[in-house]
């Protein structure tokens, strides 16, 4: 199947596509059709609802089941994909693709749906550029739409994965793209030398959190030598021989934009993931 030259792949392409647009003149006349996909929504809600615009974040549920094969074959499901980071926060642009998760899996329709509406988006294989030709659909839930930055919802995350250290903690604010964005520590001081931001040698680990509290990814045992200077306010308070826990939205070390690897964009974790670490300064 995917030893297809292209020409045979767009060919298959067009026809899993007339096949979708078909089935769903029998099946669900009344779907919406927007840039190559259909949207079925299956609970709506009319008052005091919101719908996400351009740049707010939302939380969502689905599972993704193919069709065309006799029933519908679960593939993905809420629970099992819990544990990628299904239910993260994801930044919604306008005319799609929104991404979501940690995974990188990308869908559209998200915009025409309220807040705490479900509906199936039947998304061809083109669309996710996988040339497999086997139509997704996805049983969507949007459950919540946030704020574009994040701020609260992060805070929120910080303050509770904080909360035993209580009033033993200190905040840096720090300014990205025009926006203030928090950085919540706790230090044990340490008994050695001073340290140099730029050049303290530290040994730490990365986990990262969604709203559920729960640590997902972690980086156990990382080498960093040097520390962007906008934490310098962090790394005054604590010597050689030291401990910091720190907790900073995702963007703050990472940015808003993938890397690269073997030619697919990922991002290290969630875009709206809150990042915990576990910092030691060498003696």
């Amino acid at each position: 199947m995917y030893a297809c030259n292209k020409d045979e792949v767009a060919e298959k392409w067009a026809k899993e596509e007339k096949d979708l647009e078909l089935w769903m003149k029998d099946n669900h006349p009344d779907a919406i059709f927007d840039n190559g996909i259909y949207i079925e929504k299956t609970y709506s809600i009319y008052s005091d609802s919101i719908q996400p615009e351009t740049g707010d974040n939302v939380l969502v549920n689905f599972a993704c089941k193919f069709i065309f094969e006799d029933n519908l074959v679960e593939q993905v499901s809420y629970k099992n994909w819990e544990a990628h980071g299904a239910l993260s926060p994801s930044l919604y642009r306008e005319g799609g693709p929104e991404l979501w998760l940690s995974e990188y899996w990308s869908c559209m329709g998200i915009g025409h749906l309220y807040e705490r509406e479900r509906a199936n988006i039947y998304i061809p294989s083109r669309l996710l550029v996988l040339p497999d030709f086997r139509t997704r659909k996805f049983e969507i839930e949007l459950v919540k739409v946030i704020e574009p930055d994040l701020k609260s919802y992060q805070q929120d995350i910080m303050g509770k994965c904080m909360k035993k250290y209580g009033k033993n903690i200190d905040t840096i604010t720090i300014k990205d793209n025009g926006k203030d964005y928090y950085v919540i520590y706790h230090i044990e001081k340490g008994k050695g030398d001073d340290v140099d931001v730029s050049s303290v040698k530290t040994r730490y680990t990365e986990t990262y959190y969604l709203q559920d509290g729960d640590p997902r990814s972690c980086i156990s045992d990382a080498v960093k030598v040097g520390w962007d200077k906008k934490f310098t306010k962090m790394f005054e308070s604590v010597k050689k021989g030291g401990r910091i826990t720190a907790m900073m939205p995702y963007r703050l070390m990472y940015g808003d934009e993938p890397y690269t690897d073997n030619n697919t964009k990922q991002f290290i974790a969630p875009l709206g993931s809150v990042l915990r670490y576990e910092i030691n300064i060498d003696p």
